[in-house]
């Protein structure tokens, strides 16, 4: 694989010319950066076990064209999802990258890998084969109110995060929240059950006590006219990667997105104290991606401030 060669003070990959038919070499790395590559390419290159969570949203094998404006470029961008060779093609494609992501977590590391129904289901299976059905930690429902119904089917109002660890040995925090309980005659303050303890609450709805957030995640999906909205076509919400990125890791942790987009994953692991490393094969994406983690870093520490974010050629 031919790399264009590129200075990198302050983080990022020192790629190096690689002859023709010669086996890929591993390369240096650091992090806070982004990558205008293939991203197989970028991850056959990085040494193993360095990631400490890695989150994705490949292309959702809609069949169609994805399009939009940029609201910070100006620009339109354009993405092609769509699979002459059908799902098979699709799986085929996907999991080499599985692999490769697997093999970059550490032993704790944990991936969020976010799909529809369109294949979700396939992906399940090839996660398992790749992960092993052990590795299985969560399917977590994305569920949203958009526009558009459908006359003779249920609305599709929601996406599907599969989460898999590579070991048994993983962490996640979940945050709490009220649970509600149905005994009219449950009042606030400490109950002891014999076996434990427990403490009620109460507030207008009524008397609730806090347990840990169930697997289906209500978070409204971006509108048209919110403030984060970059006009990029598939940008997730803020609050949702803040609950993956905030409950899987501790500061100083590296977080990876090879399916970067417009770049909300280094946006919120740069304002959560995390590292990043980001890749895409739209310059454009990389673009959008650079110019919102500066104007993260511009509100941050003043040693932040003098962060660089170099970006990279594959």
């Amino acid at each position: 694989m031919g790399i264009e060669k590129e200075s990198t003070p302050d983080g990022g990959m020192n790629f190096y010319e690689q002859p023709k038919g010669t086996a890929e070499k591993e390369c240096q790395f650091h992090a806070n950066t982004l990558y205008l590559c293939d991203n197989l390419c970028l991850m056959k290159r990085l040494p193993g076990s360095i990631i400490d969570l890695i989150y994705v949203d490949p292309p959702f094998f809609t069949g169609k064209e994805r399009k939009a404006v940029s609201r910070i470029q100006g620009s339109e961008f354009r993405f092609q999802d769509t699979w002459s060779g059908g799902i098979d093609s699709y799986v085929s494609w996907l999991k080499p990258r599985l692999t490769q992501m697997r093999r970059l977590l550490k032993p704790r590391g944990l991936i969020y890998l976010h799909l529809d129904w369109h294949a979700v289901h396939y992906a399940k299976v090839a996660m398992d084969s790749i992960f092993s059905y052990d590795r299985f930690v969560n399917e977590i429902i994305w569920r949203y109110r958009t526009g558009g119904v459908s006359i003779n089917r249920f609305s599709r109002k929601h996406d599907t995060i599969l989460v898999y660890s590579k070991s048994a040995k993983f962490r996640i925090d979940p945050w709490k929240e009220k649970a509600y309980t149905k005994c009219r005659y449950r009042k606030a303050g400490l109950v002891n059950y014999g076996a434990g303890k427990s403490e009620f609450f109460e507030d207008g709805v009524g008397v609730y006590n806090l347990v840990n957030a169930t697997d289906v995640w209500e978070i409204p999906y971006i509108n048209s006219q919110a403030k984060e909205r970059v006009g990029y076509p598939s940008q997730k919400p803020q609050k949702l990667m803040e609950k993956i990125i905030s409950t899987s890791t501790r500061k100083g942790d590296l977080v990876a997105d090879f399916f970067c987009g417009s770049g909300t994953t280094g946006v919120v692991a740069q304002s959560l104290g995390r590292k990043w490393i980001l890749s895409d094969q739209s310059i454009e994406a990389l673009k959008i991606s650079k110019a919102r983690i500066k104007n993260i870093i511009s509100g941050q520490e003043p040693s932040e401030k003098t962060l660089r974010i170099p970006i990279l050629k594959c």
